[in-house]
């Protein structure tokens, strides 16, 4: 009898612990943590008083749900963590700075975890490099390089990058688009796309092949058919013009869309003529337009199109420029004494619309100036265009080499 007693006595000791066991198992975990997979680690873990001197990029801001999605490149963590009104927003000086610029793709420290679960600050971080407004840039994904002016970084698996506060891939990034790069030593952490590119799809283009397309001052290249053009987003004036026929429209670009331009209702009833007034610093100076010695002091009557021009002095080397006529009224400004003497030889042609308004424009050899040798590298298909084009307006005459 005793012994049974004692069996009960056991027994009901390992319900008592069993049932013990069974409530811990139901008590419910706060956990804010979730993990990216396969790279991130898979174990759990619980937030710690670390937290708040990690650096985290932000991959995503649910306004709705009042929740942030981040990464920690160095610990290859995800976390998802709510935030509040009560959530305090600090630039990298800790000072006060708004909730809107903590967008997809931006550097930041967390604060302490409160008692309602959500976070107490999130602070800009300033353990990391931030480099703005970047448009000299080389992506090498081959390598893993990506090259900011002079200066390589490294690309690993945790490069993130980013447009529209979308998650995108680095070979989405346009070769004209702007940046903002940030990271930490020679590492890139993300790269986000602050201005982008849309496409411009030439249609019916026939009449205006082997002539140049001016877009705005950003884009000046040669037709050669029904062709992609990778442009900036923007709005900007289109001009075309070739034997006489040419007009322009104004296009506006949306970032990862493509506008359709119709050349055929922009060659005009034809032909077209521009007046382009010519000031040459020699006094000797003579103009040859075409292969035909033309009088200057006057302004000149040129079809739309390209002409070549070529002025002689006894003092000067012969200079030869292809001009582009694309506007009623023009000025060209030849500056003979400057392309003899600077190593790079340069040419300055400015123009006049009906309206007034007036630009300016520059054109370098490239043969011996490094900047117009880099213009040369992104824009391979210039064959006939040696010459940067700094600035141009609507109504702009261009002169190229």
């Amino acid at each position: 009898m005793k012994n049974i007693r004692k069996t009960s006595g056991i027994l009901l000791c390992l319900l008592a612990c069993l049932g013990a066991l069974s409530a811990c198992g139901k008590e419910e975990s706060n956990e804010p943590f979730t993990y990216r997979a396969p790279a991130a680690k898979q174990e759990e873990e619980k937030a710690d008083t670390e937290e708040d001197t990690q650096d985290f990029v932000i991959e995503q801001m649910d306004m709705v749900g009042e929740t942030m999605t981040l990464y920690a490149p160095e610990s290859e963590r995800q976390v998802r963590y709510a935030y509040t009104l009560g959530t305090r927003f600090m630039d990298k000086y800790g000072d006060s700075y708004s909730s809107i610029h903590f967008t997809p793709g931006q550097v930041v420290q967390l604060g302490d975890i409160t008692a309602a679960s959500a976070l107490s600050s999130v602070k800009m971080s300033d353990q990391v490099w931030n480099q703005t407004d970047v448009t000299n840039y080389k992506i090498d994904m081959g390598k893993g390089i990506f090259t900011i002016g002079q200066t390589q970084y490294r690309i690993t698996s945790n490069t993130m990058a980013f447009s529209q506060d979308a998650s995108i891939s680095l070979d989405m990034i346009g070769t004209d688009d702007t940046l903002q790069v940030i990271g930490k030593d020679k590492e890139v952490w993300s790269v986000i796309v602050t201005t982008g590119h849309g496409y411009i799809q030439l249609q019916n283009s026939s009449i205006f092949v082997d002539s140049m397309i001016c877009i705005g001052n950003r884009i000046f290249t040669k037709i050669t058919g029904d062709m992609l053009l990778e442009v900036p987003e923007g709005t900007y004036e289109l001009r075309v013009a070739n034997d006489g026929w040419g007009g322009s429209t104004e296009v506006t670009i949306t970032r990862g869309e493509t506008t359709n331009v119709d050349l055929d209702t922009l060659k005009g009833e034809g032909p077209s003529y521009g007046k382009v007034q010519f000031v040459i610093d020699a006094k000797d100076a003579v103009l040859s337009i075409d292969g035909k010695e033309t009088d200057y002091e006057k302004p000149v009557k040129l079809t739309y199109g390209s002409h070549t021009i070529t002025v002689y002095s006894s003092d000067y080397d012969t200079w030869k420029r292809n001009l582009y006529v694309n506007s009623e009224k023009s000025t060209i400004v030849i500056n003979l004494a400057d392309e003899d003497s600077s190593e790079t030889g340069s040419s300055q042609s400015s123009s006049e619309s009906s309206s007034q308004s007036s630009s300016q424009g520059s054109s370098q050899s490239s043969s011996e100036s490094s900047s117009q040798s880099e213009y040369k590298n992104r824009q391979e298909e210039l064959d006939t265009l040696k010459d940067l084009i700094s600035s141009m307006t609507s109504s702009s005459s261009l002169v190229s080499k």
